[in-house]
């Protein structure tokens, strides 16, 4: 902002065209003195050129480029009308821009939806950056020599010349949790904008400010729950699925065969009729493989069915591409077949509408479950070491046994999604702090709105830390695809209640996700309603052991960056991968998260030293 030179265009646009992917549509920008604006555009609202971004007011004080969708703006654009306003073209971005410019930052609590946008006010000559309450869109920002640089993926601030380095006060949040939580992220110099946030640069001071608060708004509904949680659930929820219909592009389902997608693609089908698209990941496993149930829900609804298949063999040469969308290190297992069941849907359609977001809102993941009743955790201490010196506890004992060996019943909470431990890194020769100052102080939130109950503590925890990496991992993939993904389970006004309502209404004794059961379970098939929790499980144990191009990065882990110069004892790293090849299962996600943390430098910082095979990242991947 007011630099010093002329903004260089080239520049912009490099950044701008960095992310094509995200809107293939159409392209524009803007640039003043002060000023660059660039935006690419995936067409859902209003296809024709008047929905072209940067877009402005038409005094011309305003100018926006925006990401998402907005599904109340139907709403809102009466509303505006009421007040006098006229519109040009049918797009929630031209609503949105004339919002702002009638109430400013407080237009942010009108919108129900998912965003990040920036608006540049030509008379006042500020920036103002928003994000939405959960951060489903993604935003980063970096300064550097008084300039503020922007971007809804972080390889555009590369592209605009600025240079990429990891930094390595990242690894022990990297490899415990996968996932670096709040503002930091794993590249120096990079940080992204906090969920229900906003900013405003002007003349190179930086204003911020947390427009929505879980806490403060689940204090303030607890003064006014529904009488009746089942059939507020039910109805909200409803009302979620059918809002994020709105579209003029074919929309569809990821259909996974679990209670969350198949509610989604239920309600979808109430709504929308039959005919509505399916998209389901099949695998060869059959212990890994939903397709059965899927396809029962597929027919119970009238849904058209489509699957979608991927060999380890294709897994493995996507993935350093999918590393270079994703622009931090892949996190979760199913990264890769995400992007590849969204690349499939979108020869069908270009939205999507999926589960995301259920076991976070309603409390089902099973790890969760321990947390219910602290008084066996006390008994299980006692018991569960003396029980190890007899016989070997395998599955969830053995994880129980290492989750009470952590202590305090806050660490219980605060690592409850880690599948590797702080201690776990000493087997590698890495001396861990276990301390981390931001996911602390979301527990530390937690624990003052839920005192006493570490099951809720751990659901606030994972709404602010854990579903994060999910949503930033469900942006990459689907839009790295051209695939617009809608997450009906991360409605505000679900997560606000249900963030409210006391554990006993929430939670029942018997079955999980009580309230989606309860309101909405009988539409699908008792076959879908008494399978086990599944997840969207990959059999990485058997790729990374029995396929040669999986065990050829392993056996190559010890050179590779940032690995081999990083802090680490290589010696003891290569026994680990050894006892891994020979059948023991003790390092398995430890070296998985270190394999996707070589791809991942390797598609963004090129160093050669990664000879495996696989298919190379096409050049233009790497600008």
């Amino acid at each position: 902002m007011a630099p010093q030179e002329p903004i260089d265009e080239a520049g912009l646009l490099r950044m701008r065209d960095s992310m094509t992917h995200r809107g293939p549509d159409d392209a524009g920008h803007w640039l003043t003195a002060h000023v660059a604006l660039g935006s690419r555009r995936l067409a859902i609202l209003d296809l024709s050129d008047r929905g072209h971004m940067p877009m402005s007011t038409s005094d011309g004080r305003y100018q926006i480029v925006y990401n998402g969708e907005v599904y109340n703006h139907p709403e809102l654009r009466r509303m505006l009308q009421s007040r006098g306003h006229s519109f040009r073209s049918g797009t929630d971005t031209e609503v949105l821009l004339a919002l702002f410019a009638e109430e400013g930052p407080a237009m942010l609590d009108r919108l129900n939806g998912m965003f990040a946008l920036a608006i540049w006010d030509s008379l006042d000559q500020s920036l103002f950056l928003a994000r939405d309450r959960f951060g489903i869109k993604p935003l980063y920002y970096a300064v550097d020599e008084q300039l503020l640089y922007f971007a809804s993926e972080q390889k555009a601030l590369f592209a605009a010349g600025l240079t990429p380095r990891f930094d390595p006060t990242t690894w022990e949040e990297l490899l415990v949790f996968r996932y670096v939580a709040g503002s930091r992220t794993p590249l120096a110099g990079i940080s992204r904008l906090l969920p229900g946030h906003w900013m405003r640069w002007r003349n190179g001071a930086v204003e911020s400010c947390c427009w929505w608060s879980l806490s403060d708004r689940a204090s303030a509904v607890r003064e006014n729950l529904p009488a009746d949680a089942i059939r507020w659930f039910g109805q909200t929820f409803d009302d979620s699925v059918s809002l994020r219909r709105v579209s003029d592009v074919p929309l569809g389902v990821l259909l996974s065969g679990g209670l969350d997608s198949s509610s989604v693609a239920a309600s979808l089908s109430v709504h929308g009729g039959a005919g509505v698209s399916s998209f389901t990941m099949r695998f060869a496993e059959s212990d890994y493989d939903e397709g059965p149930l899927a396809r029962q829900v597929a027919d119970r609804w009238g849904l058209a069915f489509h699957e979608c298949r991927l060999s380890a063999e294709q897994l493995f040469s996507q993935l350093e591409h999918a590393s270079w969308l994703n622009d931090e290190p892949l996190a979760h297992g199913n990264d890769v077949h995400l992007w590849a069941v969204s690349k499939f849907a979108k020869q069908h359609v270009t939205v999507l509408l999926s589960g995301e977001g259920s076991d976070e809102l309603l409390g089902g993941y099973v790890r969760y479950q321990p947390l219910l009743h602290p008084w066996l955790i006390a008994g299980a201490r006692r018991a569960l070491p003396r029980i190890a010196r007899v016989v070997p506890l395998r599955g969830r004992l053995e994880k129980l046994n290492r989750f009470i060996a952590l202590g305090p019943l806050d660490n219980f909470v605060l690592f409850n999604s880690c599948d590797v431990l702080p201690a776990d890194l000493r087997t590698i020769g890495f001396e861990p702090t276990g301390r981390f100052e931001y996911r602390e102080n979301v527990l530390d939130a937690a624990k003052r709105l839920y005192p006493r109950e570490p099951f809720r503590q751990a659901m606030y925890s994972d709404q602010h830390t854990f579903l994060c990496s999910l949503l930033d991992r469900n942006d990459r993939m689907t839009m790295g695809a051209s695939i617009e993904c809608r997450v009906p389970f991360l409605d505000y006004r679900l997560l606000e209640t249900a963030a409210a309502l006391p554990t006993h209404t929430l939670l029942s004794r018997w079955k999980s996700k009580h309230l989606l059961r309860a309101s909405v379970g009988s539409r699908l098939p008792p076959a879908v309603l008494q399978a086990r929790k599944w997840g969207f499980g990959v059999p990485w144990r058997s790729y990374m052991r029995d396929k040669s191009e999986f065990r050829e990065l392993l056996d190559q882990l010890t050179r590779l960056e940032p690995i081999a110069s990083g802090p680490f004892d290589l010696r003891k790293l290569r026994a680990l991968i050894d006892e891994f090849f020979s059948g023991n299962d003790r390092g398995l996600l430890l070296l998985r998260q270190l394999a996707m943390v070589a791809i991942w430098h390797r598609a963004h910082f090129g160093r050669p030293s990664m000879t495996f095979g696989g298919a190379p990242v096409p050049s233009s991947a790497l600008r």
